[in-house]
């Protein structure tokens, strides 16, 4: 019985600091994005994700609006990373390449890993884009 109280004080403690978890990026709504189902090596398509981030090098919130998306490849890789930053940096405060990937990570591969469990070694396919600017975050097919 000690055992049941135990299991039962346990989930509902878990839950309580499920709810408490604020989001530092309230740029992007997590139940917007869309997750294909599917998933590429993560190390390839961490760099497809890096070189798309360096082609922005820099954003400050409030700047410029409307730059054009850029893509980042890998040669044999047969995955894209796409990025769009809006005028809001995609909510990016301070913005970097790590910064940028931490969008990749957080709105792709995080949020479809819950969707579709592939594991660490693996990086989800799907894209969503920003409520508030715009900004846009791909990881898809074709390469």
């Amino acid at each position: 019985m000690r055992f049941i109280a135990f299991i039962t004080f346990l989930i509902s403690s878990v839950g309580a600091l499920a709810v408490a978890v604020t989001r530092d990026n309230i740029c992007f709504d997590p139940k917007k994005g869309v997750c294909m189902g599917y998933n590429a090596d993560a190390v390839n398509a961490t760099l497809a994700i890096k070189d798309a981030c360096a082609k922005v090098p820099r954003c400050t919130p409030g700047g410029i609006a409307d730059r054009p998306r850029v893509t980042g490849k890998v040669k044999g890789f047969p995955y894209t990373a796409t990025l769009g930053v809006g005028n809001q940096c995609g909510g990016v405060t301070s913005w970097s390449v790590d910064a940028c990937v931490g969008l990749f990570n957080q709105f792709v591969d995080d949020r479809c890993e819950l969707q579709y469990p592939a594991g660490a070694d693996k990086y989800q396919l799907g894209y969503e884009t920003s409520t508030c600017d715009g900004s846009f975050v791909s990881f898809n097919f074709g390469g």
